[in-house]
């Protein structure tokens, strides 16, 4: 029962940790119509959605949904293939996808595995959380499920978890499918066979990778990397370039299911503060140290596109009253993925400023830093002592995400990931951050965390509706 002989019937559905995820179909179905689906995680406000692309336009007003309900477009296509691209406002914000449709060879053979019969539905029902960390994925059919294929792929494209079986689920009824690994994920794909002839086919794409990187100590006030502090964002650009390079082997490891404009990895910077100081004023230097980390990820030889933000007081990561010494609060984040990442701690997709473009991979890579690759090793063979203060960083997958002081509050402070004492990468853990020169790091500006592998950081594919506004708490 091959795997995917055919995309006929394929799903992909890009996840998102937060207001809603959607779907769209690979090929379009023997009328020659594409769709795409939204699906609401949460209730949603009304909002308006525009579909540009093969010669023409579609724009929807879409009502407010419930929790849980969804919203299906349809239009039929012109070209053989096409690339759209989707934009998506609310009241609450604004969000914008890519994605590419081929057009279908007349209806539907079988994907090569179901016998001639005609596609069925298959709905996924899954959170990022739910990939990411339970590993576990659910879903429900149209048709009566006699066999399945499952496959979990890894950030390097190699497959993790390969599984298949008789099913025996009815039409409508949950199926769940498990896995165990500590390896992060990249994409999951499932084929479902129905006892009539019919199949389905569906795709996760959750892809979303962090740069683990040690601290990076800038002057009070100032956005300019010194002389001593450069080799700690040398060695997050090398993880950085390994695993671009790990992505463009993943994508074709699963063949062309991510192929088009949508699916180009590219690395995005953001900085945050504590509430310190004047907001505006962190705002600034926030968004200063973010721009100058990422012309040095670009100087040291990262091929992709690059872009940065600065968050200052917004997407704390602990809610404090302002003027609130709160290391965890000053960090920074690096992450690679296709779409720019949203949610509490990013902004809107548009606020996003590029500071360089994509251009030809090196011959070499530079060494991957062998504190990262231990990390991630012994990450990858379930050895991590899960955040202790002896660890080595954080790792470089979608289950995890980097915290690190980038623009500190009252302008004193760091930008890159866990500072341990010596310049040593750090997990964090319940106690807080080691000491630095004798004083706890909690008192001292510039120590900061990794987070919490906790479901709420997730950073994922698609750029989601909103991004949180903090209301300010002002002490008493």
């Amino acid at each position: 029962m091959p795997m995917f002989s055919t995309l006929a019937g394929a799903l992909i559905a890009l996840l998102l940790d937060g207001p809603f995820n959607y779907e769209f179909s690979r090929v379009t179905d023997e009328k020659s119509q594409a769709h795409v689906i939204l699906r609401a995680n949460e209730d949603l406000q009304a909002m308006e959605v525009t579909i540009t692309g093969d010669r023409q336009t579609i724009r929807k007003k879409i009502p407010a949904l419930k929790s849980g309900k969804e919203y299906k477009i349809v239009w039929t296509q012109n070209g053989d293939t096409a690339a759209y691209e989707m934009a998506i406002v609310s009241s609450a914000g604004e969000a914008n996808a890519n994605f590419e449709v081929a057009r279908g060879a007349g209806k539907p053979s079988g994907g090569g595995g179901g016998g001639g019969g005609a596609a069925g539905k298959v709905t996924a029902m899954a959170t990022a959380a739910d990939i990411l960390y339970d590993h576990k994925v659910a879903y429900t059919t149209s048709f009566e499920v006699s066999g399945y294929e499952f496959k979990v792929y890894n950030t390097d494209g190699d497959v993790i978890h390969n599984d298949a079986g008789t099913g025996g689920w009815k039409a409508g009824e949950r199926i769940e499918l498990r896995w165990n690994t500590t390896d992060d994920v990249f994409l999951v794909k499932v084929r479902f066979e129905g006892a009539q002839g019919q199949f389905g086919e569906h795709i996760l794409a959750p892809m979303a990778i962090d740069i683990p990187h040690t601290e990076v100590v800038f002057d009070s006030g100032k956005a300019i990397i010194r002389g001593e502090q450069a080799p700690k964002i040398d060695e997050a650009a090398a993880v950085a370039m390994h695993k671009l390079a790990a992505v463009e082997n993943a994508k074709k490891a699963v063949g062309n299911v991510l192929e088009g404009a949508g699916y180009v990895p590219k690395l995005f910077i953001a900085g945050y503060t504590d509430t310190v100081g004047k907001p505006g004023d962190n705002q600034k230097l926030s968004e200063g140290r973010a721009r100058a980390i990422a012309e040095r990820f670009h100087e040291k030889g990262v091929w992709s596109e690059i872009y940065y933000t600065g968050m200052g007081e917004k997407g704390l990561k602990v809610q404090t009253p302002d003027s609130f010494d709160e290391e965890k609060n000053r960090r920074a984040v690096y992450v690679i993925s296709f779409q720019p990442p949203t949610g509490p701690w990013f902004p809107s997709p548009g606020a996003w400023k590029k500071v360089a473009n994509a251009r030809p991979r090196p011959a070499e890579l530079p060494p991957y830093p062998e504190k990262w690759k231990e990390y991630e090793d012994n990450k990858r063979h379930g050895k991590t002592d899960g955040g202790s203060s002896s660890s080595e960083g954080s790792g470089g997958g979608s289950s995890s995400s980097s915290d690190t002081s980038s623009g500190s509050d009252d302008g004193s402070g760091t930008s890159g990931s866990s500072g341990g004492s010596g310049g040593e990468p750090y997990l964090g853990s319940a106690e807080g951050p080691p000491e630095v020169g004798g004083e706890p790091g909690a008192s001292k500006k510039g120590c900061s965390v990794v987070a919490d592998p906790t479901p709420g950081a997730t950073i994922l594919l698609l750029a989601g509706l909103l991004t949180l506004r903090r209301r300010r708490v002002r002490a008493a």
